[in-house]
């Protein structure tokens, strides 16, 4: 039998990277709808403005700052952005949340702080776009680290129940030889007693009857002598 403990841990770590997948490209579905959304338009070519798992080489030698119809815009990029993660946020808090929709909302947050420096004109385009690289290139380790981490508890949970399965069948199978030892055992017991029992017999017959022959009934015969009748026998 598995052990109901190991299959608990496998399920939920299965469950775990599901939902957390899940959660992941609902989080990115959210953020890259801003792509088509027009007001927009004027960053299209300077920063990503959907969820920005990769950039291009032009946007990261844009060294120019942001002007203040582009702030205007970042301000509102930045209000639409913050309302996807304030949604995908609900799913958990920091306690129950999975860590890898952790990871990701923290990745993000990052984003956040970077492109408020770029609004203010602390960096530049290049700047906020290398910066965000940076962010989803930790991000992609981190994911990779806790898949492996994952995997590795998944083996040795299965190990673990493989063992303990091969402990079960040996101990079945010590049970079933001992109960056969016993059944042996039995058996000749049951044997010695018969053939006891069939050798007492054997040394001591039952004593012949007693000859008792029957009595010898004597046939009546009778005489008559003139008026006299003489009878011999019973």
């Amino acid at each position: 039998m598995i052990n109901t403990k190991h299959l608990a841990g496998m399920a939920l770590l299965f469950f775990m990277h599901g939902v957390c997948d899940a959660q992941e490209l609902s989080l990115a579905a959210c953020l890259d709808r801003l792509l088509s959304d027009r007001s927009f338009a004027a960053l299209i070519d300077k920063v990503d403005l959907g969820s920005g798992k990769s950039t291009t080489s032009r946007r990261t030698e844009d060294t120019s700052f942001a002007n203040d119809k582009e702030r205007a815009i970042i301000e509102r990029w930045a209000a639409s952005r913050a309302d996807c993660l304030k949604a995908n946020s609900r799913y958990g808090n920091d306690v129950y949340r999975p860590p890898l929709q952790a990871f990701t909302l923290d990745a993000e947050n990052k984003v956040m702080a970077a492109a408020v420096e770029l609004y203010d004109k602390k960096i530049t385009y290049a700047d906020f776009n290398r910066r965000r690289q940076a962010i989803y290139d930790e991000l992609r380790e981190k994911t990779a680290q806790l898949g492996r981490q994952i995997q590795q508890q998944g083996m040795a949970h299965e190990q673990a129940d493989r063992q303990a399965r091969e402990r079960e069948q040996m101990q079945r199978e010590i049970d079933e030889a001992e109960r056969q030892a016993v059944l042996a055992r039995q058996q000749a017991e049951q044997a010695q007693e018969s053939s006891a029992r069939l050798s007492t017999r054997r040394s001591w017959p039952d004593a012949p009857r007693r000859y008792q022959p029957s009595p010898v009934t004597q046939a009546r015969n009778c005489f008559r002598f003139g008026n006299r009748v003489t009878c011999t026998g019973g």
